[in-house]
């Protein structure tokens, strides 16, 4: 078996097993990072496959269990990410009441302030939640202020500051600290344009990498933490923001199923928002949750701003007003959600 083999045969079954790293239940980011290029993983091992059928080397044991590990690894990343393959048909007009939201994370270093603030004049969305949004980006997006009834402004200068703005009718608004002083989120209950009340989150939860925090443990424990605020009201709810948090992971499936929220995405596509380039390499991490009793007509990414994520533009409206009931959770499924808080939590304090 000559070298070229040896190559395509390793690198072959070490893409095929790390296709199931995520799947085991290690927060630290090296088994985290599989969940977020399952799109560009899954490219791979087909090219891989497709490769090992054209160069057959002298082991007949080898090149079969290869063959059969890419083939397991390719069924599996599909199953993952099949839910979101666009087979819904597109709204069609939309309606006079549809919301319209602007969903950015702006990139705190970024200085070309009038990107953004001509897309947002251009579109005029009803809501326009920034994320990384510093004192100069405060300062900048000041050009707006005028455009809008309400504005709440968190500035930070830690990468997690956030900004909201709204059109519409705000009875109320705060900021959170969940799990950690140094990440807010937003909580506001709004009303539409037909006189409903309704809940819109704001969250930008700290992402597993080598640069940022070892493991997941804090941004998971977020999530879990809006899911269950979001599951003890009755309200409509829409749940947006940098999730940090690719759609198809673990983790997003269970605040799904915690929130009892759906991914805006399901069925209508993939969206990716990050990294702008190279575009090859982008996934899914802007996301939007929202109730049963709300339909979003449209979603798609934006022009880029200059930051490092692509803005995510979405319209819904409310389409029911009844209050839907709520079951208990699980006991086995509200112990793991305190156990992911609890770890979440003793991971910041550590930090601090």
């Amino acid at each position: 078996m000559d070298i070229w083999h040896i190559v395509l045969n390793t690198l072959s079954i070490i893409c095929a097993l790390v296709s199931f790293l995520p799947f085991l239940d290690f927060k630290h980011w090296f088994f985290r990072v599989f969940d977020f290029i399952r799109l560009q993983l899954l490219a791979l091992l087909v090219a891989l496959f497709i490769a090992g059928l054209f160069f057959s080397g002298t082991s007949i044991f080898l090149e079969t269990l290869t063959r059969v590990l890419l083939l397991i690894a390719i069924i599996y990343q599909f199953f993952v990410i099949w839910p979101y393959i666009p087979f819904r048909k597109k709204s069609g007009k939309l309606p006079k009441e549809a919301i319209t939201l602007i969903s950015v994370n702006v990139l705190q270093k970024n200085t070309d302030h009038q990107k953004l603030i001509g897309l947002v004049k251009q579109i005029q969305p009803d809501i326009l939640l920034t994320m990384e949004s510093n004192l100069e980006w405060e300062k900048a997006l000041s050009e707006l202020e005028n455009d809008f009834a309400f504005s709440h402004k968190i500035p930070k200068e830690n990468r997690y500051g956030m900004h909201f703005y709204s059109k519409l009718k705000v009875k109320s608004c705060q900021g959170h600290y969940l799990i950690s002083e140094e990440h807010p989120s937003i909580e506001a209950t709004l009303v539409d344009k037909n006189g409903t009340d309704f809940i819109f989150w704001g969250i930008h939860p700290p992402p597993p990498s080598p640069t940022e925090k070892p493991t997941s443990k804090q941004k998971d424990a977020e999530l879990m933490k809006v899911a269950q605020l979001v599951r003890k009201k009755k309200t409509p709810t829409l749940v947006s923001g940098d999730f940090n948090n690719v759609c198809w992971s673990k983790s997003s499936r269970l605040f799904s199923k915690v929130s009892k929220l759906k991914d805006a995405r399901l069925g209508k596509g993939f969206y990716s928002t990050f990294p702008v380039k190279p575009k090859l390499f982008r996934f899914p991490i802007d996301l939007l949750f929202h109730s049963g009793n709300m339909g979003v007509h449209q979603i798609k990414t934006l022009p880029a701003i200059g930051s490092d994520h692509l803005p995510l533009f979405a319209t819904f409206t409310i389409t029911d007003t009844g209050h839907n009931t709520i079951k208990p959770m699980e006991p086995e499924v509200k112990q793991e959600v305190v156990s992911i808080i609890v770890e979440g939590k003793e991971a910041a304090q550590e930090e601090n």
